[in-house]
């Protein structure tokens, strides 16, 4: 699929070897497309819950290898083309998806259908979802996806659902 939008730039701060603040990434984060509905990026992924800021290792480097991981924290940029759907999925993940440019609909399992516009916030709960873009222009949606536990209705856990792993690898190099 065609770039929809430029690539995300992603700026990175660290420390130098005296303590001063310094950047230590500065460069664009190339979107690839992901079963042909959407274009991902990920801009930064974390395996450990609170995270270092001791060493910089470039998480980029690494493939990541599901839409959410059960450690840390995945941060990337989705772009939907225009007239598209996505399919129903559930990740075991806290969500954060912030529509940056053009309109986005989010539909829920019992229905529900919600019309988000740029500038507004959808939080996933580990609830089934999926999203349809309606109109003729791409949308743009940075995610930011937080380790949580599976939801647990009276003992019955809601695992992750909708998609194979293999599907939504991106980034980094191939294991």
């Amino acid at each position: 699929m065609a770039s929809m939008f430029p690539d995300p730039r992603r700026i990175v701060t660290g420390h130098s070897p005296d303590g001063k603040a310094i950047v230590v990434a500065d460069s664009t984060i190339p979107c690839v497309p992901i079963l042909g509905k959407a274009n991902f990026a990920v801009l930064y992924e974390t395996h450990r819950f609170p995270e270092s800021n001791d060493e910089w290792v470039d998480p980029t480097k690494s493939r990541t290898t599901d839409l959410s991981n059960d450690q840390g924290v995945v941060l990337r940029v989705v772009d939907f083309a225009p007239n598209t759907e996505t399919m129903f999925h559930r990740t075991e993940s806290l969500d954060f998806g912030i529509l940056h440019s053009g309109e986005i609909t989010c539909h829920l399992d019992d229905g529900v259908r919600v019309d988000m516009k740029a500038g507004d916030v959808c939080v996933q709960r580990g609830t089934i979802h999926g999203w349809t873009n309606y109109s003729d222009k791409p949308a743009r949606v940075f995610f930011v996806l937080t380790a949580a536990h599976p939801v647990n209705i009276d003992g019955d856990l809601l695992k992750k659902t909708g998609y194979s792993q293999e599907e939504v690898q991106s980034g980094g190099v191939l294991n």
